[in-house]
């Protein structure tokens, strides 16, 4: 990823757990909307296990994918909240919260791998992530889906923050909040919606928090 990632892939900052990525150099992206586009709000993130039709419904239906896009951020969330508990897990592919992550995104995903990179180095430096006052790292909703094709979908989210980063012991060393955007690439696989890229993206578009977020 380059600069246009440089938001989401700042190491240390609230949007690692967003969107942490690699520091590699490669193309930009744009952050795409429609006057049309449907919003979804974000609630608990969605059990991994619930049951999906068969084939889920094509990206030129927003009304019916944007749920199911909801629900595949929601699980983005989870699964990167589990990781960053203990940052150090992301070396291992072969540990259930790493496959868990993987497994939201298309095979190979040069983002999921560079994220993993990131969370890795986190955890090399014994940095440590919880969630903050709001009981929740970050809660995402999508805001705007447009579609590429019946197969491919680009999406903004905005997320809400909250982030304690605690050293081996316990102890608090930084506090983070507030807002931040992204646009997303996903694409249907054997009939069933990924993530393919997340890009950093202007919060200009997003509900204001309110008092306290």
């Amino acid at each position: 990823m380059n600069r246009r990632n440089l938001l989401l892939g700042a190491v240390g900052s609230i949007v690692v757990v967003l969107a942490a990525c690699s520091g590699d150099d490669r193309g930009g992206g744009k952050t795409s909307s429609t006057p049309n586009s449907t919003t979804t709000s974000s609630t608990a993130p969605s059990d991994s296990t619930s049951t999906t039709p068969a084939t889920e419904p094509p990206g030129t239906d927003r009304a019916a994918v944007t749920p199911i896009l909801q629900s595949l951020v929601d699980r983005y969330d989870k699964a990167v909240a589990a990781i960053l508990a203990d940052p150090r897990v992301a070396a291992d592919s072969d540990h259930e919260t790493v496959v868990s992550y993987l497994r939201l995104f298309t095979p190979g995903s040069a983002f999921a791998e560079g994220a993993l990179r990131s969370w890795t180095r986190e955890g090399e430096r014994g940095r440590f992530y919880r969630a903050g006052p709001r009981g929740q790292l970050t809660q995402s909703t999508v805001m705007a889906v447009t579609s590429s094709s019946a197969n491919e979908v680009t999406f903004t989210i905005c997320a809400l923050n909250s982030i304690e980063i605690v050293d081996a012991a316990g102890t608090v060393i930084e506090a983070q909040g507030g807002q931040t955007a992204a646009s997303v690439v996903a694409v249907r696989v054997d009939g069933t919606w990924l993530l393919r890229d997340l890009t950093q993206a202007s919060t200009t578009g997003c509900p204001r928090p309110g008092p306290g977020e």
